[in-house]
């Protein structure tokens, strides 16, 4: 049986080429989202995060990550998915589609700079794209928009709310994957107090009722991204699954299945990153062999077969429910 065709919401594949000018395309050592992977999983729509940590460098690896992204479209293996119709003719397409998000403001603009400077970013980022899917505000720690995972709950702060405003009938939608709670929900009331047009979306978090994690989503956020006809993207990495059992990704992804949790919202965010940068020994491994590249996506989707999975749903969580997605908000 000929794979599926995969969209995948969240890769750091830009960062992996611009920190070192000998990676390629072509490695596969240490990352699972270059193209031989990408070809074996029939991947035919991949997002490219431009993400950096909050530091004063910030903003110079979100232009050396776009510089990055540039030179993948010379190639003939790539294209850029910008459109309705773009995403619409992503199943049959013999190429790559890629489309951008920014994964941490931080790279818009240092903490010590005006706000003005975020903004003018923004829209160049924007025009030189041509489309940004999704701007999460923070990664894993507190900056000057919000509050990260990791941030002791930090909220949304005014740099925030403005950022917001200025996102708003832009047809970008924001990411929660990296907010705290508070962050998340603050986000949420602030996007309905101010009747704001932002959709919203969790490009790369799971389900914390099967994994408690602080990155994973608890069951009110999970409802409020439904009820907003959001994304929510299956992460891979082995700390947001479970301590010891790969099959619990499968657990994550049948629950998010069912009719009444997330079945029309539910896609892949599997988080493919540059492993030798993350050199915590208690995050190793950091992914189960099982789904350590983007080449296994069709051994997932036979395992959801196996578990009574209808090719009809399939087809929602492989590749139709971000298409429907981007149909919607483009």
């Amino acid at each position: 049986m000929k794979s599926l065709p995969i969209v995948d919401l969240h890769c750091d594949l830009l960062l992996y080429l611009a920190r070192d000018a000998a990676a390629t395309v072509h490695d596969t050592k240490d990352i699972g989202v270059t193209l031989p992977y990408l070809k074996k999983g029939n991947v035919r729509h991949q997002v490219m995060a431009i993400f950096a940590l909050t530091r004063p460098d910030s903003v110079e690896w979100g232009q050396a990550e776009l510089k990055a992204y540039q030179s993948l479209l010379q190639m003939d293996d790539f294209y850029p998915v910008t459109s309705v119709a773009a995403a619409e003719g992503i199943a049959t397409s013999e190429q790559i589609g890629m489309t951008v998000a920014i994964e941490n403001a931080s790279v818009l603009a240092t903490e010590d700079e005006s706000l003005q400077n975020a903004f003018q970013r923004f829209d160049a980022f924007h025009e030189a794209c041509e489309h940004i899917i999704y701007i999460g505000f923070t990664h894993h720690t507190e900056n000057r928009f919000g509050g990260g995972n990791y941030s002791d709950n930090v909220g949304l702060k005014a740099d925030g709310k403005n950022l917001l405003e200025y996102m708003h009938g832009k047809r970008i939608a924001i990411d929660l994957a990296h907010a705290s709670d508070n962050l998340a929900h603050d986000i949420i009331n602030h996007i309905d107090a101010k009747s704001l047009d932002i959709p919203v979306i969790a490009s790369h978090s799971n389900f914390r009722r099967h994994c408690d994690h602080v990155r994973n989503l608890p069951d009110e956020l999970v409802r409020e991204v439904v009820a907003r006809k959001g994304l929510i993207g299956m992460n891979f990495l082995r700390a947001y699954i479970h301590p010891n059992d790969p099959d619990y990704l499968i657990q994550h992804i049948l629950y998010g299945l069912e009719e009444d949790v997330a079945r029309d919202q539910l896609c892949f965010g599997a988080d493919f990153f540059y492993r030798p940068a993350l050199d915590d020994p208690t995050r190793l491994p950091l992914f189960f062999e099982a789904h350590e590249d983007a080449g296994k996506y069709p051994d997932i989707l036979e395992a959801l077969r196996e578990k009574g999975t209808t090719e009809a749903v399939l087809a929602q969580l492989a590749y139709k429910n971000v298409v429907d997605f981007i149909r919607r908000t483009w």
